[in-house]
């Protein structure tokens, strides 16, 4: 059975950037079927084994159970009780997984991860080229805002953020495979920047851009020559870019026009960059802020957040935030929304302690991810859609490794 659980853990994974609905099939099938078979041959985690459960990723899905029971909002609690099942399910799986199983795993699950972004990254550069092809605009326009961002991942359906993820966390596993020639690393590295480039995600390049300096402390002293190079070339092709072609590259819209008016909590019901209105980011926070003020302590409930929010729109005249009825797009202000600071400290807590022991084991993977996702944390409510929590669900339970 081992074999045909590996199996299903690479198909998930390979699936999983174009398809999390059907992933999430094939990952409780995988994590099911382990907690299964070892509970038909009496194969049981010893009590210390079960303690772990609370720095498991099964910590989110015992809180929010936990929490719906003492709720006002019992219903939607439990919406998020249902949407957090892969927490539980998987980090199951991980204390009733044998020990040759876990050191298996993530090598089945780094490859397939590697593979299911080539495939989808290729995918969207075909239809990109295709519909460029249909609509008759100059080349440079292939980077304005008609093709890139939500334009280019939405054959996927999926959110170019956490797309973006994929594309970082395969960047990390190309660099630490030792299978693959240099040569086809090029290769994958440019295919995935390109990717990349055209989500024009700005936590997702910001994180890329933490990537490529901590790779330059890897390099010897002729690659460190080079890198110093290549980065003046791309800088002053930035500065030429964003003179000469700001029109034309969205991704310079992105990290200049759009996110001035983004960070202004006046803009509230007003176009930008010859977009449909919106409210910023900021005038929303300002305004969910104000709410958790008047329940900082326990916040207003597990399940709460779409009852308040709408309040909070409506109080605070957010018309576009209450008509698209926006979530708070940044987890901490979730959870302190809902559970108040006491909430907001225990979530940060389950961080801090799995970073710790992360670094203890000379664990880099995980020590990066839980630092990536607390910088995506400030931007979306990346746990609350299936792309988020089947990844995190993935890494912080069968992809604790230890180098030591």
């Amino acid at each position: 059975m081992e074999k045909f659980f590996l199996f299903l853990v690479f198909l998930g994974c390979v699936i999983l950037p174009s398809s999390p609905s059907i992933a999430t099939i094939l990952f409780l099938t995988f994590a099911g079927g382990i907690v299964i078979e070892n509970t038909i041959k009496r194969k049981f985690p010893t009590k210390k084994d079960w303690k772990k459960l609370l720095i498991l990723p099964s910590f989110f899905f015992l809180w929010a159970l936990i929490g719906s029971l003492f709720s006002s909002y019992t219903a939607e609690g439990f919406h998020i009780v249902k949407k957090f099942i892969p927490f539980m399910v998987f980090s199951l799986a991980y204390l009733f997984a044998s020990d040759s199983l876990k050191k298996k795993t993530p090598a089945y699950i780094s490859s397939g991860i590697v593979i299911g972004v080539f495939g989808s990254i290729i995918f969207l550069l075909l239809k990109l080229w295709m519909n460029f092809n249909q609509s008759g605009e100059d080349l440079m326009r292939i980077f304005s805002h008609q093709f890139t961002y939500f334009n280019f991942t939405n054959p996927l359906k999926t959110h170019p953020t956490y797309f973006s993820i994929w594309i970082l966390l395969a960047n990390f596993f190309v660099f630490n495979q030792k299978k693959i020639k240099n040569t086809g690393k090029t290769l994958l590295f440019g295919i995935f920047f390109v990717g990349l480039a055209f989500t024009m995600s700005r936590v997702g390049l910001f994180l890329y851009a933490l990537q490529l300096i901590a790779v330059f402390f890897y390099l010897s002293k002729k690659w460190k020559k080079n890198y110093i190079g290549g980065a003046v070339v791309f800088l002053l092709l930035g500065i030429y870019l964003y003179k000469y072609q700001l029109s034309n590259f969205y991704l310079l819209q992105r990290f200049s026009i759009e996110l001035a008016w983004d960070t202004d909590a006046e803009n509230t019901g007003t176009e930008i960059n010859n977009r449909v209105a919106d409210d910023s980011r900021t005038a929303r926070w300002e305004a969910i802020w104000h709410s958790i003020q008047e329940k900082p302590i326990l916040g207003y409930g597990t399940g709460s957040e779409k009852a308040i929010l709408e309040k909070t729109y409506t109080d605070h005249q957010l018309e576009v935030s209450l008509k698209r009825m926006y979530n708070t797009h940044n987890q901490f202000l979730f959870y302190t929304l809902e559970n108040g600071f006491v909430g907001l400290i225990l979530f940060l807590a389950y961080f801090v302690v799995n970073i710790s022991l992360a670094i203890k084991r000379n664990d880099l993977l995980i020590t990066a991810f839980i630092i990536g996702v607390l910088v995506v944390f400030m931007f979306e409510n990346y746990m609350y859609r299936s792309m988020g929590f089947l990844t995190m669900a993935l890494l912080l339970s069968f992809m604790r490794t230890s180098k030591k």
